[in-house]
Parts: C-alpha cells; structure tokens; sequence
C-alpha cells in the first residue's frame, strides 16, 4: 500500500483539521509542518522545504494570497498537492497557473467540501431534473474571519457546484450587494441569479446571519431542501478527500475547476465595478 509523506504548510484551523485526520490515517504520514515562523524566513528556505526528498504531498492551508507562491513551488518541484479553497487571489494568478498545469503529471485537489459530499452522496443525480429554479444561502456571522473578503471566501463552495453540475452559466446577474464595515470586521450580502437554458439558480451569501447556513433548495412542484452543509454527516470532507486522493491514480482539480473561478473572478470584477460607481 502506498504511504503518501506529507509536507503540511499553515497550522491555523484548517491546518489542524488536516492534521488530525493525518494521524488517523495509515495511508499517509505527516513529516513536517509549515508554521507562520517559517514562513516569515528567508525565500531560501522556503525553496529548501519545497525540494525536500522527504515528502511527496504536499497540503497547502496557509492564506490566499500564498497559494500561488506555493503552488508554484511544489509544481516545479513535481510534489502531488492538496490546497485550500480559494484556489488564488487573482485572475493573473489563475492564469499563471493553468499555464503551469498544463504539463504537471502529479496529482492535485482543491478542498471544496461540497462536491465532496454530492459526490458521496449522489445528491444532485437525479433531483435537479426538469427543475426550473434552484436557490443556494450560504453564510454565517463571523467576526473574526470577516476582515477581508468574506464573500470571495465563502462563493467558491456554490459556484464549483454549479459549475460541477450545470456548465457555465449563460449569463450571471448581482441582483444585490451591500457591506457594513464595524470596528475590524467586514460585513457583506450578495445575491446572484444565474441563467441556463432551461434553469435559473439563485445564490444568496450573507454573514449578517445569526446561524450557520448552507442550504439548497430545489423547486418543482414544492420547495424541497436537498443540502444542509452543517449536518453532521456533512462534516467528513477531509476525510473524504483524503480518501479520494489516496483511491485515485489521477486526479487534477485545477482542469475541473478552472470554470468555477473564472465566473468567481468575474463576479468579483463585477462588484469592484458597482464599489466604484
């Protein structure tokens, strides 16, 4: 059985989440963590850690805005990767990187935690047909992860979804978007429809929410849930990557999910525009 040494980079929550899944596990092994200390030293040694014969995943938990350095790396160096949702923080990032993939031969997955349980639980098999109109709310209130983009946080769960499973949208529309800034945090709303042939999908994200949410609902002849995220057997999706990784002989989430964040960049774009105006 192959036993995957890993190189895990940020041990803030999701790093500790990786970690302890890690360490149940027999298929894989941890052999070195990443810190914010380490980050902080000099390019040299950051190089160092990527090029290391000792481990041949590597798992990315650290901010956005180090994704691509990181991934950079590792492609270079020929590691297989797991990183954390959003992928990059930029557009030029992204195409940077589907350049880079082109000839990357490892394996590659993005932790969006959603299409791990549709997958698992063939959710979105057959009770989206002849549907007309899908609504999606995602968001909670959180203080403390609201300093930056909250929005661009939370939206790459949806949008692989819709990606995933309807193609890219004929049109997109912001039907609302609003933010309150109070003392550090940064508070936002977000409505979206998106137009297919025959299906509209709204997507509605707030952290104005008193409770988690992350619910779908399909609507045929009555509104019908079809996802709460926060159930209990929707909280495996480490667990279930890791064992997809593992499972698989190829696997490379960067082609699969290049569509999602084009249409993240775009909706992006789209509101800098209306903040400007």
């Amino acid at each position: 059985m192959k036993v995957y040494n890993i190189g895990l980079i940020g041990r803030g929550k999701m790093g500790k989440a990786f970690q302890g899944e890690i360490e149940k596990s027999n298929k894989f092994n941890l052999v070195k963590i990443f810190s914010k200390r380490d980050m902080r030293k000099k390019k040299q040694n950051i190089r160092k850690f990527f090029r290391s014969n000792i481990f041949d995943l590597i798992i990315i938990t650290s901010p956005v805005d180090s994704h691509y350095q990181y991934l950079n790396y590792a492609m270079k160096n020929k590691k297989h990767i797991i990183v954390e949702k959003p992928l990059v923080e930029n557009f030029n990032e992204l195409k940077k990187l589907s350049k880079l993939n082109r000839n990357f031969k490892q394996k590659i997955m993005i932790h969006h935690n959603d299409i791990l349980n549709f997958e698992k639980y063939k959710i979105f098999k057959k009770s989206y047909k002849n549907s007309k109109k899908i609504e999606m709310i995602y968001g909670k209130k959180d203080i403390k992860n609201s300093t930056k983009k909250p929005y661009f946080d939370w939206l790459p769960h949806p949008l692989a979804l819709i990606v995933k499973y309807f193609g890219f949208p004929k049109k997109f529309k912001i039907l609302n978007y609003s933010k309150i800034k109070k003392g550090s945090g940064l508070f936002e709303e977000l409505k979206i429809e998106f137009s297919f042939k025959k299906l509209k999908i709204y997507l509605m994200f707030s952290n104005f929410l008193r409770n988690k949410t992350k619910k779908i609902f399909i609507f045929k002849n009555i509104k019908k849930e079809i996802y709460d995220g926060y159930k209990k057997k929707n909280q495996r999706s480490i667990k279930l990557l890791l064992e997809k990784f593992h499972k698989k002989n190829k696997i490379n989430e960067i082609s699969l999910f290049f569509k999602s964040y084009d249409l993240l960049f775009r909706i992006k774009k789209d509101i800098e525009r209306r903040k400007i105006n």
